[in-house]
């Protein structure tokens, strides 16, 4: 079309050179309207959307936009998607070229910020025309729901360690070796290694050589998982509220107890129940406590502890370890739950997950280069030692503390379990 611009400009000596530039510039464009419409028309695809129905909260889910050139045009593309707002997404804009008749793929990652129901939307693809003269846009219906479960790719990575004994490289201890525990197993000939209290004197006697008793860990106990979803739950760090850290750590204790044989319960509650699930050990039992979590969210309301501890009491005869994932500020704003822990005792082993936060640790350790900085450390300070005094109340009180970094809390929280289970405290 440039090619019409000199002939235009000679149009002020020349009047026929400007019918020559305006008609060569009318052709181009006739032309390129032609090939679009063309283009249009003989171009054919199909689009499709590959996605889990349940996606993982806080990690990188895969998702895979795939394309089927039904033409006999090799094809230059660009695929966008329409991916839910509350996802953060890299690489959904992405280029693709196909050749005829074949198909070709774009993949790229979300990472939901929090759990529930969500939808993508349709698949946008432009391409060149034919001759290259202009930009073609179509819209693929392809909307699409999904589920926000907690983070599921931790299970599913748990459960393949556990499958091949490599539970380690992930930071678990080993679960138990034969002959720790509680439950006795059998009788074996004497190592030297072995405890001198583990000798079974009558086989001994009866054998006429050193006879040592074996033991396992005790299974068919109970392990009931109590979540507060109240306002201290709400707090985010690290781009994930403090509950969804704490329901990761939960479905993957329960994960590590149906493995071995404990039935889990659970109680997730705020101002009221939010759900409720009797300790089962059965084989879905982990996938039943993720169905009833992955909708969860925090309120900005006080926790009902004792509704929530109510349940536990009426429906919890037997006695269980009972992990309660919680956040506490200080004694005087954990009263009620303080309450409780000695109503627990000695019916149930009480064990309470907390939360460090590393920022409000970082300002209060911090060294202040203004008065601003000052204030802000003093405060941080007298958080972080409110915190810790209430935490040192529920030990002394009987209680059990975990208390973690977000990204070691599942590690800790599941590693304090196995060492219960190793010392037979259950």
């Amino acid at each position: 079309m440039l090619l019409s611009v000199p002939l235009v400009a000679a149009g002020v000596w020349r009047p026929e050179l400007a019918y020559v530039g305006w008609g060569w510039s009318l052709a181009i464009l006739l032309v390129a309207v032609a090939d679009h419409l063309v283009s249009r028309r003989l171009i054919v695809l199909e689009v499709e959307r590959r996605v889990e129905e349940r996606l993982s909260v806080g990690v990188e889910n895969p998702v895979i936009a795939r394309v089927r050139n039904r033409c006999r045009w090799p094809l230059r593309l660009i695929i966008k998607d329409d991916v839910p707002t509350e996802f953060t997404c890299s690489g959904r804009v992405q280029s693709l070229s196909v050749l005829p008749y074949q198909q070709g793929q774009v993949r790229y990652y979300v990472a939901p910020s929090r759990r529930g129901d969500f939808a993508f939307g349709d698949i946008f693809v432009r391409g060149v025309s034919l001759a290259g003269l202009t930009w073609w846009q179509r819209r693929f219906a392809a909307a699409q729901a999904v589920k926000v479960y907690p983070n599921i790719v931790a299970l599913r990575r748990y459960e393949l360690l556990a499958h091949s004994n490599k539970l380690h490289r992930a930071g678990f201890h080993a679960l138990q070796r034969l002959g720790e525990g509680t439950q006795f197993e059998s009788l074996r000939d004497y190592v030297p290694d072995d405890d001198f209290r583990d000798i079974d004197w009558k086989a001994t006697a009866r054998r006429h050589k050193p006879t040592t008793r074996q033991y396992t860990v005790e299974r068919s106990q109970n392990v009931v998982l109590m979540i507060d979803a109240g306002r201290m739950m709400a707090a985010e760090v690290n781009g994930l509220c403090k509950l969804d850290y704490a329901i990761n750590a939960a479905v993957l204790l329960a994960r590590a107890a149906v493995d071995k044989g404990d039935a889990v319960g659970l109680i997730a509650f705020s101002e009221q129940i939010l759900a409720f699930s009797p300790p089962r050990s059965a084989a879905d039992q982990v996938s039943h406590i993720l169905d009833q979590l992955y909708a969860v969210t925090p309120s900005l309301q006080e926790a009902d502890y004792q509704a929530a501890f109510s349940l536990l009491y009426s429906r919890a005869r037997k006695r269980a370890l009972v992990v309660v994932f919680t956040d506490l500020v200080d004694a005087k704003a954990s009263e009620q739950l303080l309450a409780y822990v000695a109503a627990l005792l000695p019916r149930h082993l009480p064990m309470f997950v907390t939360l460090r936060d590393s920022n409000l640790e970082a300002v209060a350790t911090a060294v202040p280069d203004d008065p601003h900085h000052a204030y802000a450390r003093a405060v941080a300070g007298n958080l972080v030692d409110r915190r810790r005094e209430a935490l040192l109340s529920l030990q002394q009180s009987g209680a059990l503390v975990v208390d973690a970094f977000p990204d070691r809390l599942t590690v800790a929280t599941v590693n304090r379990y196995l060492q219960l289970k190793a010392y037979g405290r259950l």
